[in-house]
């Protein structure tokens, strides 16, 4: 078979597989499109953005500025609870109100976290993009992966909010939760006040509105299928 066979029998496979209404034709559709995304797209985005982790879905609502339910059906902020009659939007001032006596008695200010990266936070369901290549700093968000003793499945994201230079140890928050996450106080045993870089994965460095939901939806779906 000469080149320009197997050139016109590619053409021809690929006009069959995106323009055919058989069956066969979507089954092998989706199987090009996840090896694609699979073995492609993401080592690409991966190499470009220096982490193995370049886009990651958020399935809890540790970083929410709002009042949401947590996993009790409980509405909450920042430890405060909240009925579905009191429940109201949250803009950063009101955030600060409810939620800043804890980070100024940790000595950082309204102004310092004004200025920090994503200071309105993110919600369950978004998807983030992390970035690997950089130098961390108070303020930052980033993924990590929890200590060996946890129990918590996934990496974790959560703001830099204290740091020992010499030591090179950071600790973390997720403006949502009330106070920091310590293996003796949470049923994860999930320890995010000595976080050392060989566990940090990347730092957050935008995010993308609701389109991790799909994800959640489809593992929830599965769960009950299995």
């Amino acid at each position: 078979m000469d080149f320009q066979n197997i050139i016109k029998n590619i053409k021809k496979f690929w006009n069959w597989t995106w323009n055919s209404d058989s069956f066969l034709s979507w089954i092998v559709a989706l199987a090009l499109i996840f090896i694609i995304v699979k073995y492609i797209f993401f080592p690409s985005l991966s190499l470009i953005m220096g982490t193995s982790l370049p886009l990651a879905g958020v399935e809890s609502s540790s970083m929410d500025h709002q009042i949401v339910k947590d996993d009790f059906g409980n509405l909450g902020l920042c430890g405060d609870l909240y009925s579905e009659q009191n429940k109201e939007h949250i803009d950063f001032n009101k955030y600060w109100e409810k939620c800043g006596t804890w980070y100024e008695n940790n000595d950082i200010t309204k102004n310092q976290f004004s200025d920090f990266s994503l200071k309105n936070g993110f919600k369950k369901g978004d998807i983030v993009v992390v970035w690997g290549r950089f130098t961390p700093k108070i303020g930052d968000i980033i993924i990590f992966k929890p200590n060996p003793e946890s129990i918590a499945p996934r990496p974790i994201v959560h703001r830099i909010v204290n740091m020992d230079q010499e030591k090179n140890i950071m600790q973390t928050k997720g403006d949502h939760n009330e106070r920091q996450l310590i293996s003796s106080n949470n049923i994860y045993k999930t320890d995010e006040t000595n976080i050392t870089e060989n566990q940090i994965i990347g730092k957050v460095i935008f995010k993308i509105p609701y389109l991790g939901w799909f994800k959640i939806w489809s593992v929830e779906l599965l769960k009950k299928i299995f």
